[in-house]
């Protein structure tokens, strides 16, 4: 029989399960958006959840798929595995057949052995089935009708029926709901030898990889009660999953394997064809007698394999890398895989996006959303790769630089060796940057790295400065055999989020006395949908709260109100109060635990006075018109750069509107033309809203309304719509009544205000024109500048710029030329020391690299039997720089210019080194700039002596 392909096994399973009566149906979104409790879909059944919970439905009662899953975190996660063994993954498929309250054990039993054996060919004695032993504290005695049931429907040798605990032979969705019990299948895959001499039942659920489980049954039959009972389930279900890597492994015999399958073979063969090392040809095909070394590349070539296809499959379904929730896993485990391929394969350009494409070509028929987004992934995963590559080699010779001290450390070391490594220290001093002097700061870092731990602060700054997740840390510490102090890195995240938590903070504070002084009771209202102001409302509560600046803030509720709190990126109202003959001001609208709080400029004296609340319309308008251009931007970026477009925050101003979404890369002045457009040409449009404010969640979904992701939305909502085919958003906002009020929209800018998320801020109508009049009176101004030769104004001023250009270029040769007359002066002073030509001497207005180009050509000059030294100021009177000269001849003697260098530059504070011919150094402290250069002569008769 020829071997089969990892498509045909998928094929096969869906066509088996077709021939039962089964819906095929298909995988759901690794990104399970219905259900709060999952970051990433991990299992078959989650689809299928609410089936089991009894809250929902399906028009079938037989289903079978292949459902992508993502094993990363929680108590199912394989992340630190990946890689050192051969059959770990956080991205696998989990084939699967369910029954909805129609088959039970029987034909899922019976099912099974048929695929296995009569279709696939696996040998019967090979096999081993687990059932529930049974469980006192649940209630429960053995499951012998499964039992039963193996030994007389399938041809199992009846010893291979093996009884398990609880914790391998009871499923359970949670502490409560539904449960039961489950019966696994296991396949040895040892030699007969083996199997002769140890028995493949005790080796099962023995963590051997060999005698692995394929595929594990579900019986769900009972319903887990708050105080630990069991309770029959008037309908029983069947929920089973096999693991699709694991039964290619199994069907290709490549030996437990998963890795040495054709799901990988197309994917590792590219990633050997891209690495720059001539000895990686092929996973299987390492040139080099090192075993050590060997696996040390199959491990990384295991991990990006992995990691690519967890990656590819997130961005398809909609993630981008991030800092929060799923987009901070996949920016962690993308950034694994790329640190796998620097430091093992030799990768130091992009490489990961590259090998999309072999994995869409292997796996692109079984999953059409790897055809469809292939272009997006890669972007995105080059962008993503890109950024950390800025970072990724700075930060590994950091953490190279620091880890042999704590390798070496021991709790009574002196770190001698420490001492006199500046380069580490002044590291280390970016990681401690409150701790003053080096002894304190060798100290603070011996007290961890006794312990043979990479310090906290370490860990922080490789994240924070250098973009290393700490897992990502952890990793290269453990591979140094090494740990990480984790508390102390987790109080340092916590003290950076504090900082910025109290710099973002502002406003009102509240403290024990700000209670609410209750006028009157009754239903709170808010009416500014239809309205704009009250004829008659009635104060419910006042109070007066205390600002951290000392200067109290008044507050109001009313009855009824036709102000909008700030909510949803849009500012609150503001307006008039008009309480009895006062006139109060509003200064802002807030929500307050659901109340619409008014704050105004003072409370009035009367407060039980009749209330006529009246808002801001002319400002409100404006807002109005910002709201609905950002839900017409919304659609239109969608439109233009793709449905990965998705919200992530927003600010409707009555002068500006501001957009943040995720997008992984600039929008180009071409694209962002084309939105313009595209809004613009939907405003001329008029077209009329449609406000429904009371509709379901899931009717307004299933007609296409943007649902945010993470935001929280009740059974009800309210729908605004501007063409049902264009904009359809659920939104409690303000919006005009047509688009044609709006007038116009204009961007003022694009950036980037995080990693994957693009920022737009624009202005609408009058805001609009009055923003292009003043582009246009600037660039009439500019052109009245250029009245001699009646060119076109872009030209005029590229020939201003080149003739700038060339003369800075003579200024600055004439600079230099000025610099090196004053090399002459220097070397006309030149002192003899030893055997030794010393040439000293301040150089004024030059940055350290003019200072080493002096330098090189001070030692031309020189020749032979010479050394220089050269020292500016930076034109801050901050800094000093300096550079240090050594002939050939006299490095022979044992001058070197890394330690001259080295050495004067401690009497300016600093440090420095470099090659024996050539070295720089610098210094905070240019006050001694000429104590430095004085102590030359000495520092190099030393060296000669």
């Amino acid at each position: 029989m020829p071997q089969l392909t990892s498509e045909q096994i998928r094929q096969q399973f869906l066509d088996f399960f077709r021939e039962k009566g089964h819906e095929i149906v298909r995988s759901a979104s690794l990104v399970p958006h219905d259900d709060p409790t999952l970051l990433f879909t991990n299992a078959g059944m989650n689809q299928f959840k609410d089936v089991f919970l009894g809250t929902g439905s399906r028009s079938y009662v037989r289903a079978a798929d292949t459902q992508k899953c993502l094993r990363v975190s929680g108590k199912h996660n394989d992340l630190e595995e990946v890689g050192y063994d051969t059959y770990h993954h956080t991205f696998f498929e989990m084939l699967g057949n369910w029954s909805f309250g129609d088959y039970f054990k029987r034909e899922a039993i019976q099912w099974a052995w048929e695929l296995l054996v009569d279709r696939w060919g696996l040998e019967p004695d090979r096999l081993y089935a687990t059932v529930h032993e049974g469980d006192d504290k649940l209630g429960l005695e053995a499951d012998d009708e499964a039992a039963a049931l193996w030994k007389s429907e399938t041809g199992i040798i009846p010893e291979h029926v093996l009884y398990g605990n609880s914790k391998d032979n009871f499923w359970m969705m949670g502490d409560t709901g539904p449960c039961g019990p489950c019966s696994e299948l296991h396949v040895d895959l040892r030699s007969d030898e083996e199997r002769a001499q140890t028995p493949g039942r005790d080796l099962v659920n023995k963590d051997d990889p060999r005698v692995m489980e394929i595929w594990n049954l579900v019986f769900i039959q009972y319903n887990a009660q708050p105080d630990g009972s069991l309770k029959p389930l008037a309908a029983k279900h069947v929920d089973t999953g096999m693991g699709f890597e694991r039964i290619v492994g199994v069907l290709q015999d490549t030996n437990g394997s998963t890795y040495d399958t054709d799901l990988f073979a197309p994917i590792l063969q590219a990633l050997a064809d891209l690495s720059p090392r001539k000895e990686i040809n092929g996973y299987d095909q390492i040139e080099t007698t090192d075993e050590a070394e060997r696996e040390k590349i199959r491990i990384a070539m295991r991990v990006v394999a992995d990691h690519v296809r967890t990656c590819a499959f997130a961005i398809a379904d909609g993630v981008i890398p991030g800092n929060v929730g799923q987009g901070y896993v996949i920016r962690r485990i993308l950034r694994r895989a790329v640190r796998y391929g620097y430091q093992t394969l030799g990768m130091r350009t992009p490489f990961l996006y590259q090998l999309v494409a072999p994995l869409k070509d292997k796996m692109g028929g079984g999953f059409d959303e790897l055809v469809r987004r292939e272009d997006y992934i890669q972007r995105v995963i080059k962008a993503e790769e890109e950024s950390f590559l800025e970072t990724l080699g700075t930060g590994i010779q950091f953490f190279e630089r620091i880890a042999p001290y704590v390798k070496a450390s021991t709790s009574n070391e002196p770190f001698s060796s420490l001492k006199t490594d500046s380069q580490a220290l002044d590291l280390l001093q970016k990681a401690y940057p409150e701790v003053e002097g080096r002894e304190d700061l060798i100290n603070q870092f011996a007290q961890v790295a006794a312990q043979k731990k990479i310090p906290g602060e370490v860990a922080f700054l490789l994240h924070d400065t250098y973009g290393f997740p700490v897992d990502l840390t952890q990793l290269m510490a453990r591979e140094e055999g090494l740990g990480v102090d984790m508390k102390r890195y987790n109080e340092c995240m916590q003290q950076q989020r504090d900082r910025a938590r109290a710099a973002a903070s502002f406003g009102v504070v509240h403290s024990d006395t700000d209670t609410w002084q209750t006028l009157s009771t009754g239903d709170e209202a808010f009416v500014g949908y239809d309205h704009a102001h009250v004829e008659k409302a009635v104060i419910r509560a006042v109070r007066t709260v205390a600002l951290p600046d000392g200067e109290p803030t008044y507050e109001i509720v009313l009855d009824q109100t036709p102000f909008y709190a700030e909510s949803g990126g849009q500012v609150g109202d503001t307006g008039r109060l008009y309480v009895g003959d006062e006139i109060v001001q509003v200064l802002d609208t807030q929500k307050d635990k659901g109340r619409f709080v008014h704050i105004v400029d003072r409370l009035p004296a009367v407060l039980d006075a009749p209330v006529m609340a009246a808002v801001d319309t002319a400002r409100r308008q404006r807002i109005k018109k910002h709201h609905t251009a950002t839900h017409l931007l919304h659609a239109a970026l969608r439109e233009a750069l793709g449905s990965h477009v998705q919200q992530k925050g927003s600010l409707v101003a009555p002068d500006r509107l501001r957009f943040d979404f995720s997008h992984f890369e600039r929008v180009s002045p071409e694209e962002l033309q084309a939105v313009e457009q595209r809004v613009n040409e939907v405003i001329q449009r008029n077209i009329a809203k449609q406000e429904e404010p009371s509709i379901g969640f899931d009717e307004a979904v299933s007609r296409g309304a943007m649902a945010l992701f993470g935001e929280k939305y009740g059974d009800t909502v309210r729908m605004i719509t501007f063409d049902p085919d264009y904009s359809v958003e659920l939104c409690g906002g303000i919006h005009v009544d047509a688009t044609g009020e709006i007038g116009l929209l204009k961007f003022l800018s694009e950036g980037s205000v995080a990693a994957g998320v693009r920022r737009v801020e624009a202005v609408t109508g009058q805001d609009a024109l009055a923003y292009i009049d003043r582009e246009v009176g600037e660039l009439e101004r500019a052109r009245g500048q250029f009245k001699t030769r009646g060119l076109p104004l872009d030209e005029e001023i590229a020939s201003l710029l080149e003739t700038r250009k060339t003369l800075e270029k003579e200024l600055e040769a004439l600079r230099l030329q000025t610099l090196e007359s004053h090399l002459d002066a220097l070397i006309q002073n030149a002192a003899t020391v030893g055997t030794a030509r010393l040439v000293t001497g301040r150089v004024p207005d030059a940055d350290m690299n003019t200072l080493r180009d002096l330098g090189q050509k001070l030692s031309d000059r020189l020749g032979e039997g010479s050394v220089g030294v050269l020292g500016t100021i930076d034109p801050e009177g901050e800094k000093v720089y300096l550079v240090a000269t050594v002939s050939p001849d006299l490095i022979k003697q044992g001058v070197q210019a890394g330690k001259l260098v080295g050495a004067l530059a401690k009497q300016v504070g600093g440090g420095g080194g470099g090659r024996p011919n050539l070295a720089t150094a610098g210094g905070k402290q240019p006050e001694n700039l000429d104590a430095a250069l004085a102590q030359a002569p000495a520092v190099v008769q030393a060296m000669l002596a």
